[in-house]
This record gives structure tokens, sequence and C-alpha cells, in this order.
């Protein structure tokens, strides 16, 4: 039977990394598009052909001698695909529950788009890609990219002249009627060119907010200056005189860009506060201290993102990592995460005076390094912790003590998503006392669990005890009256 999709991963090294994507596809996902999984490993030298061999029949894997980059890795896998969709998905992704899906259903419901992309989020939560539009300087950029997930600028599907192939849908036929990805560019803007080469031929690119797919961003294969400058050149070279610049239309069509006009100039400029800063001859101090922590906060997140995708790597392999490199790591994502919150109290202190509302996802953070603390404070060292959250790593990750999401598929992960009813959510928690959860924190983010599912609430209230914290909810699962004992 012809699959409805190929999904195509291209990987290069990065065990690691591709055993969260295959897991996150393989896992048991009700109804969905039939697929077939092909695997392109671009001449890897790590541990990558041993976990795709542990794979076995479920993923069609093509392996190439020589690294050739992203394009043509895409090529062989399209090469061998049956669905007459073509999805295209980096390896450092992890797509939540009904992407697939969404994609199709979205390219069924427009036949006039050729290629349909996905909402990407990065761990935080915050947006990585909602479209890809083409700005003054005539280069491509993501829109939105860092604003919160749930802004409504990022929550509505339409169409964009680009969109990126970290997660993205093409029909077949347009696929091979444009001759697939350009492997001139290696490892940039080939994306960006193939929807730019279907437009040309009156095929539409859509965006579908309602694929959501977490991505590790070029956590795979890191992107080198010179493919980098060597990208722009040949983009400019071909499209400089083609491509209509459009960021100011989609800043204006979602209120983010007011323009008010008088008799005479000066115009009413209004820019919304995640947009954009007005680039004057002065600048306060606070201004600039804010401005230089955030640059020194975004390098060592990078830095951090690369080192653990390094360490995991290194302890998916046979080798065990030196201590000192684990150290190293460690330590600055606790550096980074200090920075994170010293800069939420600036922007704090800044929306005081100057009414600029500070960044979410920096406040997010704060509240997490709050909730880590007040678990550390209420629980003994060695117990077992539940953390009602979406799968945020940075929540169970507690000192001395074994933080574990809630609710989690069979493997301990994150399950991806919410208890259907009341009974449900009851029997997973029951279960996992039983196998050794000590207690349960609610976030101030999941406090809505205990009003939607009021009978799991007053299953608390009855048998567990309420520890007094102000970050968060504690209950004490010992001693409680459940389905079984420990």
């Amino acid at each position: 039977m012809t699959p409805d999709c190929t999904i195509i991963v291209p990987v290069r090294n990065r065990a690691a990394l591709t055993r969260n994507c295959l897991d996150a596809l393989l896992a048991p996902r009700g109804e969905s598009p039939s697929f077939e999984l092909v695997v392109v490993d671009d001449a890897s030298t790590d541990t990558t052909r041993e976990t795709l061999g542990e794979y076995g029949d479920e993923i069609l894997v093509v392996r190439r001698d020589a690294n050739g980059g992203f394009a043509s890795a895409c090529n062989d896998g399209a090469a061998r695909a049956m669905g007459r969709y073509l999805v295209f998905l980096n390896n450092d992704t992890v797509p939540q529950t009904g992407w697939l899906g969404a994609l199709v259903h979205h390219a069924e419901e427009h036949p006039a788009a050729a290629a349909v992309g996905a909402k990407l989020l990065y761990p935080s939560g915050a947006v990585q890609h909602a479209g890809v539009v083409i700005c003054r300087d005539g280069l491509p950029r993501h829109l939105y990219q860092g604003f919160p997930g749930d802004h409504p600028a990022v929550n509505r599907s339409r169409r964009f002249q680009a969109v990126t192939a970290a997660c993205m849908l093409v029909r077949r036929e347009a696929f091979e009627e444009a001759g697939g990805f350009d492997d001139a560019y290696l490892n940039g803007l080939e994306d960006v060119d193939l929807c730019l080469r279907l437009g040309a031929r009156g095929h539409e690119v859509h965006y579908c907010h309602e694929a959501v797919v977490v991505h590790y961003e070029s956590a795979t294969r890191g992107r080198r200056s010179k493919e980098i400058d060597a990208a722009v050149r040949l983009y400019r070279d071909r499209w400089a005189d083609g491509v209509r610049p459009d960021d100011v239309d989609y800043y204006v069509e979602d209120g983010l860009l007011r323009i008010g006009y008088d008799e005479a100039y000066p115009l009413r400029v209004t820019l919304a506060a995640h947009l954009a800063v007005l680039d004057g001859e002065r600048q306060t101090e606070t201004e600039r201290l804010l401005g230089a922590a955030m640059r020194q906060v975004f390098d060592l997140l990078r830095e951090t993102v690369r080192l653990s995708v390094e360490g995991a790597e290194r302890r998916d392999s046979v080798a065990s990592p030196p201590l000192a490199d684990e150290l190293s790591a460690a330590s600055l994502l606790e550096h980074a995460r200090r920075i994170e919150i010293e800069i939420a109290d600036i922007q704090q202190a800044v929306a005081e005076l100057r009414g600029t509302p500070a960044s979410p996802y920096l406040l997010y953070s704060k509240l997490t390094e709050e909730v880590r603390g007040a678990v550390e404070r209420v629980t003994p060292s060695g117990s077992t912790i539940l953390v009602v959250s979406r799968g945020d790593e940075r929540l169970v990750e507690l000192a001395g003590r074994q933080g574990r999401h809630f609710p989690q598929d069979a493997q301990g992960l994150y399950a991806g998503h919410h208890p259907a009813t009341d009974e449900e959510a009851i029997g997973h928690l029951e279960q996992l006392r039983n196998s050794g959860a000590d207690y349960l924190v609610f976030p101030p983010t999941a406090m809505w669990w205990l009003k939607h599912y009021d009978g799991f609430a007053r299953h608390l209230a009855d048998r567990y005890t309420l520890l007094p914290e102000e970050a968060c909810a504690v209950y004490v699962l010992e001693g409680g009256n459940g389905d079984g004992d420990r």
C-alpha cells in the first residue's frame, strides 16, 4: 500500500539527537496519515550507523559514502520515496502530537500550496520559525523568531514566499518539477531557494501553525561562516532582483506596526514592544546593560546547547566523556541560568520605568528557577519528584533528586499530551506512585490542571498532603490511600 507521506530525515552524526527524533516519529500516534520513514545517513562518523540499525524494518536507511550536505541528502531521500507528499525533517527536532496530520490537512485544504511549513519552537517554547520573510536588505529571515509561542501573530496559518525545510511538506510532483533542492547550496538557504523556484512556477507556499515541532536549531550539522557566506552570495546572484521584500507587510497585517498620518510630517509610528526598538542617538545605561546581558546569555545558551548535544553524543558512544567536559558544560549551564534571572529582574525594573513589557521567555525562566528552588527546599535529597509540565527538561533537573515528567510515557519521557479524563490522570498518578514517586509538583503554569481536572484535584485533596510553599504546589504522595502499596 502506498503511504500518504514519506518522511525524509537527513542525518550527519549526532546519533543521540537522531534517536530522540525517530522515537518521537515512531511512537503510537492514534489517527495519523500513513507514512514511511527514510533516513539518509550523510557519511556519519559517529555511532549513527549502529543507532539506525536498532530500528530494523521500521525505517529505510540510505547511506552516503561522502558528506554532500543537506540538499544532496534530501534529494537522495526523495529519490527513494513512495509517498505522494514528501516531508523533510531535521533530525534535531521532536515533532509534537498531531503535527503530520495538520500538515497534510492543510495541504489538502489548499491545493495551490506546493509546500507547507510548520511552527518550530525552541525547547523554551519561544518561536524559531513561523514563516520566512524577505527583509529590506534582500535577505530571508525567520519571521518573529524569539516571540512567545502563543503570540497571536504566529498562530495564524497563511501564505509566505518561503518556509524552512527543517520541517516542510512538499507535493512530490511539484518537487520533481522544480528539480529538487539545488545542491550548489551547502547547508544554508537551499530551502528558501526551492520555495522561490516553486513560487516562480506559479505554486504557493504556506505556513501551518497547527503543525508544531520542537527544534534544536543547527545542533546537528552546525554552520560554518564560509558556508553561510557562499550561500548568501549564490542567493543574491540568483534572487537579488527577483524577490519582493515583504517583512513590513506582515508587521502591519499583524498590528505590530502602525503608521499615523497628519497634515504634515513627521509621521506617527507605533511599534509593538516585541517587534522592535527605536534606533535613537541616546541610549540609557539600563538599556545598554540589558542589551549586553542579552547578548551574553544568548552566546552562553547557544554554546550550552552545543556542549549538551556533544555530551549526549559522547554518552551514546562506547567511550565515556572526560569528567572535566561534563563539569564545564554543567557550570556553563548554571552560569547561563543565573544571567537569565538577572536579565529578567532588569527587564521588570525597565517595565516599571518605561512601560516596556519584559520578555515572557525570561520571566518563564525565572519562574522555572523559583520552582526548582522551592522543590529542593521542601523535599529531601534522594526523592523522586513528578512535575506537571509540557516536557520542559529544566523543571525536572533537580539537585540530588530524580525529577520525572507528569504525564509520561512508558520510557519515562514526556507523554506529549494531557490525560483525556480525570480517571486517566488518577490512574496514571497512582501507577507512578506505586512505582516509587514521592512528590507531585504543580508549577504556576500548570495550576489550571486543578480546575480543569476537578475529580483529579479532589483525589489529591482527599489522599495527599499539600506542603506550604508559595512558588508552586507540592503534594506528598507517601501515605496516600492509592490503588496499591509500594
